[in-house]
């Protein structure tokens, strides 16, 4: 496969590294440089996203089709299976999770199912609150385009959050099938509200938690929040109102000055300190271990304020999954991907020898200081390169 002169290809880089798994390799390259459906998968499909890929040793893959700047992997039929090629060669053989039994469903005020929560291989997936506020102004983060993937389904700023009923019966439907799913994961984008306080999104969050809480005997249900970086205030009401088990404030960017750069919005509203402040004051009330965060590893690279080498960037991650594991904090990272209508298309991404580099380093700081990443894991993320290796442990 090829690459830039001064990196190493796909196959350099397994050569490279023959204690790190291919397939997650091939993983980490299938986010690095995207994918694209040929017709005749996408006429097998009707037309339809054929859900997340799985690779044949169980590893899941959540990539979907786009925009991308270097040339991507290829999904196509041959003799009717699945398979991955890049440059018209073979690469391997490819699934897709099935689509759960709730999907083509609606609930009893005829929304579909599906358009409330989506799913993972063993994970359900709702984003309740589908505008990022941190957009106005030009203050969203420049990786990101959220705002674009959902604008033309929002036509005003109630459209924008799921209703808690419908919550209720989706995630019901969904239970019924036994065993498929063993997570939920609830997200939105920010809403700092009038006032500034966050507490709008605070509530919101804890009246979808407490719907989807209904269907549980249990006090606390398999959960993952995924949002601002809350107060601790905010925090200790989430946990006492509801069964949420584990909390994630996505930092994104480690580095102080490169976090202000690239999340404009985040440091406007909550700051670099606050992010790591939340997730501390979070240990204090949901344990350690169940308190995560992620970077969007690459970005801190880009130009042309980013960090000049692979070295510098991996040290500084390094340096900040450290220090937040030693207070029992789970730093994760997933692949920048510099796509179509973010502020940083048109970057150079680092190579894919520094994401593999990342992931191992990661992996092995967190197993260091004792941390698994039970919310985030192979089985109920996918996401990330780095907890997928704590399948060989």
């Amino acid at each position: 496969m090829t690459a830039n002169k001064e990196e190493l290809t796909f196959n350099e880089v397994v050569l490279k590294y023959p204690d790190f798994p291919k397939l997650i390799i091939l993983k980490l390259d299938l986010y690095y440089r995207g994918v694209v459906y040929s017709d005749t998968l996408v006429e097998k499909f009707d037309g339809k996203n054929p859900g997340p890929m799985i690779l044949r040793d169980g590893t899941s893959v959540l990539t979907i089709p786009g925009t991308y700047q270097t040339e991507p992997y290829t999904i196509d039929l041959i003799d009717g299976k699945a398979g991955i090629f890049f440059e018209d060669a073979f690469i391997d053989e490819v699934d897709f999770t099935p689509h759960p039994a709730y999907y083509g469903k609606t609930t009893s005020s005829g929304t579909p199912m599906q358009s409330v929560a989506t799913a993972r291989p063993q994970r359900l997936d709702l984003w309740v609150h589908r505008l990022c506020d941190f957009w106005k102004g030009g203050n969203q983060c420049k990786f990101c385009t959220v705002n674009l993937i959902f604008k033309d389904r929002i036509k005003s700023k109630k459209d924008a959050s799921l209703d808690t009923g419908d919550i209720y019966e989706t995630v019901r439907e969904a239970l019924k099938e036994p065993g498929r799913f063993s997570q939920i994961t609830v997200t939105g984008g920010a809403d700092q509200g009038e006032d500034g306080t966050f507490d709008t999104e605070t509530q919101r969050y804890i009246e979808v938690l407490q719907a989807i809480g209904e269907n549980f005997s249990g006090r606390r249900f398999p959960s993952q929040l995924l949002s601002c970086g809350l107060s601790k205030k905010q925090l200790k009401k989430l946990h006492n109102e509801t069964g949420l088990l584990s909390y994630c404030p996505d930092i994104e960017v480690w580095d102080n000055n490169l976090f202000s750069l690239i999340c404009p919005g985040k440091e406007k509203f909550i700051g670099w300190k606050g992010y790591v402040k939340s997730m501390l004051d979070a240990v204090e009330i949901f344990g350690e271990g169940n308190v995560y965060t992620n970077i969007v590893a690459g970005c801190e690279m880009a130009d042309p304020h980013g960090f000049k080498t692979v070295e510098d960037a991996l040290k500084s991650n390094f340096e900040g999954c450290e220090y937040l594991a030693k207070h029992g904090v789970s730093m994760m990272s997933i692949v920048w991907k510099p796509v179509k209508g973010a502020l940083l298309y048109g970057k150079k991404q680092p190579p894919l020898e520094y994401y593999v580099r990342l992931a191992q380093g990661l992996h092995d700081i967190r197993a260091a200081y004792g941390l698994e990443v039970h919310s985030d894991d192979f089985k109920h993320c996918g996401n990330h390169a780095d907890s997928d290796l704590c399948r060989i442990d």
